[in-house]
């Protein structure tokens, strides 16, 4: 059965040749992605971000904007996470997101407790901080999820900044790519790689 970094590491390669023709394929014709442009980060950089986030056996991840949804597939595949949902706009890096994660698992990745769903990931934030039935409910265990893991523009953080600090504070662990959120006042970084541009936020010190 191939490997994670063997499926992901063509697709790199798949994605460079692409570039050689368009310099800047990652915004893509037609689908908004003002927000959270399709920007591929490298199979290598996935399983750094996600060993920095401490991710593992007890945690549920979803990544907004989940692209060909290969944070995802390693969280589940390479550290062994509980279930992981991809978020993504796109319906054809949907179904590429499904292909992948089917080859790396060897079959059907849902068996896996994967999922990838088309949808808004505004929308998607939205509901995670009203799905706990009211109240002022802060433990852990009302989370949808407990690793948020995000590349999103700052020039939008406006859009998304009240429901990333809402889940922090109760206890997600947030994981942003490229740039870090230092605009959102009130959340902790934990860990940084700023070389990589890996920022890793939590209420708690990870150990």
């Amino acid at each position: 059965m191939p490997s994670f970094l063997q499926i992901y590491q063509t697709a790199d390669d798949q994605a460079h040749d692409a570039a050689a023709e368009d310099p800047f394929p990652a915004y893509l014709e037609g689908v908004d992605t003002s927000l959270a442009p399709f920007c591929p980060t490298s199979a290598t950089r996935v399983l750094k971000a996600l060993r920095m986030g401490r991710v593992g056996t007890d945690d549920r991840l979803v990544d907004l904007g989940s692209g060909d949804g290969r944070f995802v597939t390693a969280a589940v595949s390479e550290y062994g996470c509980r279930s992981a949902l991809g978020i993504e706009s796109d319906q054809d890096l949907v179904a590429l997101s499904r292909h992948l994660a089917d080859q790396v698992f060897g079959g059907e990745h849902s068996d896996h407790g994967v999922r990838f769903e088309q949808g808004d990931l505004l929308s998607t934030l939205k509901l995670a901080n009203t799905c706990s039935g009211g109240g002022d409910i802060q433990e852990d265990d009302v989370l949808p999820w407990t690793v948020i893991v995000l590349f999103l523009l700052p020039d939008h953080s406006d859009r998304f900044a009240d429901d990333i600090l809402q889940l922090h504070q109760r206890g997600a662990r947030i994981i942003s790519l490229v740039f870090n959120l230092d605009e959102i006042k009130g959340l902790t970084l934990q860990q940084a790689d700023e070389q990589d541009g890996i920022f890793v936020y939590s209420k708690s010190p990870l150990v």
